[in-house]
């Protein structure tokens, strides 16, 4: 053990200059290094970049910016509905959804279910479902229609399928 010390003290040594060399000041640590960039584009071409906007702008000129929870519980629901839109080439459909209070729902009492001809789609968030409860109470009506947009990436065998209301929560 003792001979081998001498030997990699040294080296140590010689390997802190060498990094602490290397390091550049003012450079990003956030940037991508080249070779990264390089193997992920041989693999998965080049990246796209995505606009930084949370909202989905419709043909109709409406924006669906309200996101509807547990719509993986419903895929089987959703994909009915693309199949009958026959939307599988769009990816995507403008429809009107009916928010519906569930007040009987064993998880949140002031639940609002989200319904698309007919069938379930998925839940107002459950911090924003005692919000959506008072709107339809006030409105005087048992239910509320608002916007929907259902999207999903027409070129993946199996999409994800999201949901999105024009809604804004007071």
């Amino acid at each position: 053990m003792k001979s081998i010390l001498p030997f990699l003290l040294p080296l140590a040594i010689i390997l802190l200059l060498v990094v602490r060399k290397s390091a550049k000041p003012g450079t990003s640590s956030t940037a991508r290094p080249d070779f990264i960039r390089k193997a992920s584009e041989s693999i998965h071409g080049p990246e796209d970049v995505v606009a930084d906007t949370p909202d989905i702008s419709a043909p109709d000129g409406v924006d669906y910016t309200y996101g509807v929870v547990g719509e993986s519980f419903q895929r089987d629901h959703l994909l009915a509905l693309i199949r009958s839109h026959k939307a599988f080439d769009t990816g995507e459909i403008y429809t009107t959804a009916t928010l519906e209070p569930e007040p009987t729902n064993e998880f949140d009492p002031t639940a609002v279910k989200v319904v698309v001809e007919g069938v379930q789609v998925g839940y107002i968030a459950k911090f924003d479902s005692a919000a959506v409860t008072q709107m339809i109470k006030s409105s005087g009506k048992k239910d509320m229609k608002v916007p929907a947009r259902i999207g999903f990436d027409a070129d993946s065998p199996a999409p994800l399928i999201g949901v999105t209301l024009a809604l804004t929560v007071l």
